[in-house]
């Protein structure tokens, strides 16, 4: 049986999109890209998540001296 193409997860999602549903600001989105903890790539001028860097992040994240957007 071929396996039907709606029933694959997905396994990016565009940035501000992705984030917005885990209650992640567009500015702090963008932060998290620079800083290297979120996976990222193009495609035209759109960005996208790779969900498994978004899903593990506050695991990365619980390790930090400080949470990004707050740095003294």
């Amino acid at each position: 049986n071929m396996m039907n193409l709606a029933q694959i997860a997905p396994t990016y999602r565009p940035l501000v999109t992705a984030c917005k549903e885990h209650g992640i600001s567009r500015s702090v989105a963008f932060e998290l890209v620079r800083a290297g903890k979120l996976q990222t790539f193009t495609i035209g001028q759109r960005r996208y998540v790779y969900l498994d860097s978004l899903r593990t992040l506050p695991e990365r994240l619980a390790g930090e001296a400080w949470p990004i957007g707050n740095r003294p």
